[in-house]
């Protein structure tokens, strides 16, 4: 605890000495016991509007800010890159870089799946996080972008003692360490335009352009702040010279602080931030799209390409249908397996030269098929429904923290799928209409007087 509050007082001192203001109201407190790590905490009442915190735009550790955009040509890096190299070299500054102090606060270690053992990944089997972790890309951008300019220059990034041996490992370590701190801190920077307003230009060629010019900063302080979902109650003001966290609703002595990181499902929290919420009401699950297709097209692959294709050029074909809480099936996947199912002749004939799109109703063919596709998404989970609610059940602490973040992410995630899948039994084709009476006989067989003017499904 010492250490903590020591690594606290030397950030807090450094903010202070380079222009930032901290609130007397706020605090930085320990809430690893639940699982957070670092958090800021209410140390007095705090009123609507009230600011926490400002931070001077030179504070923020970006590839405006690095000393290293002065040494290198940077303009040829994309995405998070320029920012991943110059925290690369910031970090391996040491004393010498201006973020020593910050350095020190971030999270050495992290419990994103990226870290996880082989063991450990096949707990997520079947959910939304396993094919997003991205780790064999990263590590191949790292190795085509970014190591040939640290390999290049090694006045600007010395190995330290335990790189000797294997240069290379040792910078994809920090990368993978530096690129976690990005994922989970980062902020995009929203300049104010000359009024000191965000810019929110509406043109569409300037969006586009804005777009390609995002600054992804990392801000001191900031990205101390948790996210609860439904909590949130302070927002990140970005203005000319600073950027301001301010209280977006009373908030109370002892109460946790907390910034939004946006509507996230548990696979997407898990993913990105090492933890996951319960309940969270964004939860979602996901159909491949690749799964739809094999699913639709097994019966008759007959034209399987082109139809493929025209549903991508018309956005129809996703790389994940999502399915909601609440168990509607998606009208999409509807639409989608109607078209992969659909014989190639009535294809071309119907939709390629009549225009004509299938309704997006379910017909009985449609509902084998997603019925055969949603067992088969249930069947992906390493675990029954009744072993995860048994397992989740246990006291927190019993399982390790992983393996019990995985059960939630899965469990929820079979949860939205069973749902669907249990609209999909239950839907019967409505019955056929009537057939027209061809006979004189009036009325309705039954001595009743004729249904004037009545048709089928007409509103009463």
């Amino acid at each position: 605890m010492a250490e903590f509050e020591q690594v606290n007082t030397t950030f807090l001192a450094w903010l202070a000495a380079n222009g930032a203001t901290v609130s007397k109201s706020i605090a930085l407190q320990d809430y690893s016991a639940e699982g957070a790590g670092r958090g800021v905490v209410a140390v007095a009442d705090i009123n609507k509007d009230e600011e926490l915190f400002s931070i001077p735009r030179p504070l923020l550790l970006s590839p405006e800010t690095s000393e290293l955009a002065k040494k290198l040509d940077l303009t040829t890096l994309e995405g998070w890159n320029p920012l991943m190299i110059c925290m690369i070299y910031e970090y391996g500054r040491g004393a010498a870089s201006r973020w020593k102090p910050y350095f020190d606060i971030l999270p050495m270690e992290f419990s994103t799946p990226m870290f996880w053992s082989a063991e450990e990944l096949k707990e997520l089997a079947g959910t939304g996080v396993i094919d997003k972790i991205g780790r064999e890309e990263a590590e191949s951008i790292f190795k085509e972008k970014l190591w040939p300019l640290i390999s290049a220059h090694p006045d600007l990034f010395p190995t330290t003692e335990h790189q000797e041996q294997d240069k290379e490992a040792g910078f994809l370590n920090v990368f993978h360490r530096m690129g976690s701190l990005i994922m989970a801190y980062a902020f995009h920077d929203t300049l104010p335009d000359k009024d000191g307003d965000e810019n929110m230009d509406s043109d569409d060629d300037e969006e586009e352009e804005e777009e390609e010019k995002v600054n992804v900063s990392m801000v001191p302080m900031a990205d101390m702040l948790n996210h609860k979902t439904g909590h949130n109650n302070a927002r990140l003001f970005h203005e000319k010279d600073c950027l301001r966290m301010v209280a977006i609703k009373p908030i109370k002595n002892g109460q946790q602080i907390y910034n939004t990181y946006g509507e996230l499902c548990n696979a997407d929290l898990l993913r990105k931030y090492g933890f996951v919420d319960v309940p969270n009401p964004n939860n979602i699950a996901e159909i491949s799209g690749e799964s739809v297709v094999a699913k639709c097209t097994a019966a008759d692959d007959n034209g399987k390409d082109e139809k493929v294709e025209w549903l991508l050029e018309q956005d129809g074909l996703e790389d994940f249908f999502i399915l909601e809480a609440g168990g509607e099936i998606p009208e999409e996947l509807i639409g989608c397996a109607k078209i992969l199912m659909m014989p190639i002749d009535e294809f071309k004939t119907t939709v390629i030269e009549g225009k004509k799109l299938p309704s997006t109703k379910l017909t009985v063919e449609v509902q084998k098929v997603l019925r055969e596709l949603l067992e088969a998404k249930i069947a992906e989970y390493p675990s029954s429904a009744k072993e995860d609610k048994t397992m989740l059940k246990q006291p927190i602490g019993t399982i390790p923290e992983r393996i019990r973040n995985a059960v939630v992410v899965r469990s929820g995630e079979r949860e939205i799928v069973q749902s669907v899948l249990d609209q999909v039994k239950k839907w019967r084709p409505p019955p056929p209409p009537a057939a027209a009476s061809t006979g004189k006989q009036k009325g309705n067989g039954k001595g009743q007087p004729p249904n004037k003017g009545k048709k089928p499904y007409q509103k009463k």
